[in-house]
């Protein structure tokens, strides 16, 4: 064979080695950083080789074996071709060192083109990559089926791959790379929470509720439901709840008794999860229900509602019978609330669980007084303060300048109500 064609055939040799390097280390970067969300999505959507992509996935430590023996085998081979050409071509005389110049020539080589460079394109394209190589791989995993099988048993225990904290934290950071707005990730990590949660802490005492007798006429619960403007009520006979009347049952009546009308609702245990309990209320339709103290006692100690459990997810939710005016404390949106300057710094930390490590002089400080010695003059409307990632806006003044007053407060870094420059944090007013 002429020299020439030999050399050109064995540099072309190469380079078909350096590019089968690459094609392995990229698809071993794609296939680690593909996860079942995405793959579900892939297939979902029927998109290009998903078959194939998701049974290579299945059976993952078997493609991997695959991919790992192939770059093994073209870098070896890579290796020893480049260690013939360069005794068959520079002689005897460098002989001795055929071996230490083919590493120094080939390592980085191999390690710029075959590895990294090819790595850091699948790992920013992952679901493209797998889809360029799936079909070669498949016939290559079927080809070394014979060698990766037994050695994809050493790991066969299948491990949960994503704890809740670990969900939690990809939330963070989907939070902190924009995908996800403050408040879809505060709602987010409240869902995963449900399942912790007890009912004990979010039931509604039998103190606080509002009950007809079931022997009571149909006028006198409608006066209950015109002074609570409530939807339902619960009904009791003989000292026990027995169920719940419905507005919509009775509001064209104009005669007849409570008991002829109820509604049985389930109950549950107040040691019970609000998920469960959410569940149970989805299955049996209801969106309220008696809660015991235990699964084995038929006491019933308080109701909770499933708007209840919703609000631990999204927050206070008011309806147009809800009187802000009334309320200290007004929750706008998840860590976003108006508050009355008249509470004390002590009752402002206990409602809104926040901590401001205040002297403890300050804890019985009203909010108005506490933040005008914080700003050193009196309160404007719009005046702004940030204390502790927490940040407070005046925004009424009232008619009565001390009673009146009403702060916005919005908790974590992200807060929209100050963004001017006239904010005054602690550390710039000293």
């Amino acid at each position: 064979m002429d020299p020439k064609l030999k050399l050109g055939l064995s540099i072309f040799g190469l380079v078909i080695l350096l590019i089968a390097s690459g094609i392995f280390s990229a698809s071993e970067t794609a296939y680690t950083s593909l996860n079942v969300g995405k793959i579900e999505t892939m297939v979902g959507n029927k998109e290009f080789g998903h078959k194939i992509i998701k049974k290579q996935h299945t059976f993952f430590n078997q493609t991997l074996s695959t991919i790992l023996i192939c770059n093994n085998i073209v870098n070896i081979a890579a290796s020893a071709l480049t260690s013939w050409l360069l005794s068959t071509y520079l002689g005897k005389k460098f002989e001795s060192y055929n071996v230490l110049i083919s590493t120094a020539v080939m390592t980085p080589i191999i390690v710029l083109f075959g590895e990294i460079t090819p790595k850091l394109i699948a790992k920013s394209k992952p679901e493209a990559t797998v889809k360029v190589f799936c079909y070669l791989l498949i016939i290559l995993y079927y080809l070394f089926w014979p060698i990766t099988y037994p050695i994809s048993k050493i790991g066969k225990k299948i491990y949960i791959t994503n704890t809740e904290n670990d969900v939690k934290n990809i939330i963070d950071i989907a939070q902190n790379e924009g995908v996800l707005e403050a408040n879809e990730s505060i709602m987010a990590q409240n869902a995963l929470d449900l399942d912790s949660t007890k009912v004990k802490k979010h039931y509604i005492r039998l103190k606080d509720v509002s009950i007809i007798d079931a022997n009571a006429n149909i006028q006198e619960a409608f006066e209950i439901f015109k002074d609570t403007n409530y939807s339902r009520i619960p009904v009791k006979k003989d000292e026990n709840l027995i169920g719940i009347l419905h507005l919509k049952d009775v509001f064209f009546l104009q005669k007849g008794k409570v008991i002829n009308y109820f509604k049985t609702v389930p109950t549950i245990s107040a040691n019970a999860s609000l998920s469960s309990a959410l569940e149970k209320m989805r299955y049996q339709r209801a969106q309220m229900a008696f809660v015991t103290p235990n699964n084995n006692s038929s006491e019933i100690i308080g109701i909770i509602t499933i708007e209840d459990i919703i609000e631990e997810i999204v927050g206070e939710i008011y309806d147009e019978f809800d009187d802000e005016e009334l309320k200290d404390i007004f929750e706008i949106s998840l860590e976003h609330f108006h508050v009355s300057a008249s509470l004390t710094m002590k009752e402002l930390i206990k409602k809104l669980e926040i901590e401001l490590d205040l002297e403890e002089e300050e804890n019985e400080l009203t909010l108005h007084k506490w933040l005008e010695k914080r700003l050193g003059h009196k309160l404007y409307k719009n005046t702004k303060y940030e204390y502790n990632d927490v940040y407070f806006k005046v925004i009424d003044l009232g008619t009565n300048r001390f009673k009146n007053v009403r702060v916005d407060i919005e908790l974590g870094n992200k807060a929209d109500i100050l963004n001017t420059d006239e904010t005054l944090t602690d550390n710039e007013k000293n």
